[in-house]
C-alpha cells in the first residue's frame, strides 16, 4: 500500500471515529440516561434532573456528528417525488444546485456562529456544562457538510450522481428505442439506423 493510501485510509479512521463512533456513544448515553429517569422516577421514585440534560445533549451530539455521516453515504432524509420524475440532466442540475445551496448558506452561517460561540458565557442549567463545549461539535458538523457538498458538487459535473449509475444510458436507450418507434412508424422498416 503507497504511503498516499496509507494516509487517505488513517484519515478516514479517525473521521469514522467520529462519524460513527460519537454518534454511537451518543445514542448510547442517551439511551442510559432514559433509563435512569424511568427507573429512578418510577420504581424509587425521586426525579433525576441530569438525565434530561444529559439526553438533550447526547442527542444534539448524535445529530452533529451523524449528519457528517449522512452526507458522505448519502443516506439522509429526502422527498424525492418530483426529483425522481426528472431525466438525469435535470437530476444533475438539482443535485449540483442542493449542494452549492448547502455550501454557501453554511459558508455564510459560520462567521455569526463562532461569533456568537465565542462571546456566550452561559453554561447548562443542572451540570453547568459551558455552552462552548456542548456546541463545539456544531462547527465540525458545518466544516464535514461544507467539505462533503463541494465533494458532492465535483461529483455532479462528472456525471457521478447516486442512484443514478445508469440513468444516462437509459435515457440514451429511450430517445434511441423512440427513433426506432418513429421510423417503424414511418413504414422504414428493415435497417434502422
Amino acid at each position: 500500500m503507497s504511503d498516499e493510501k496509507k494516509k487517505t485510509s488513517i484519515g478516514k479512521k479517525i473521521l469514522n471515529i467520529f462519524d460513527v463512533g460519537v454518534t454511537s456513544f451518543s445514542f448510547l448515553m442517551v439511551f442510559i440516561a432514559f433509563m435512569i429517569s424511568i427507573v429512578s422516577r418510577y420504581f424509587i421514585r425521586v426525579a433525576v434532573s441530569w438525565t434530561y440534560e444529559i439526553s438533550i445533549l447526547g442527542y444534539m451530539w448524535a445529530m452533529y456528528f451523524g449528519v457528517a455521516k449522512c452526507m458522505e453515504t448519502d443516506s439522509h432524509v429526502v422527498f424525492s417525488l418530483m426529483y425522481d420524475k426528472l431525466g438525469f440532466k435535470g437530476k444533475k442540475f438539482c443535485y449540483i444546485l442542493n449542494n452549492a445551496m448547502l455550501a454557501v448558506l453554511l459558508i455564510i452561517c459560520i462567521y455569526p456562529s463562532i461569533k456568537s460561540w465565542a462571546s456566550s458565557k452561559m453554561v447548562t442549567g443542572v451540570l453547568k456544562i459551558p455552552y462552548k463545549a456542548a456546541f463545539f461539535p456544531f462547527f465540525y458538523m458545518v466544516i464535514m457538510v461544507i467539505i462533503r457538498a463541494c465533494i458532492n458538487i465535483c461529483k455532479g459535473i462528472h456525471n457521478d450522481i447516486p442512484g443514478n449509475e445508469n440513468e444516462e444510458l437509459f435515457d440514451a436507450a429511450a430517445e434511441a428505442g423512440s427513433e426506432i418507434e418513429e421510423k417503424l412508424a414511418e413504414g422504414k422498416g428493415g435497417n434502422v439506423e
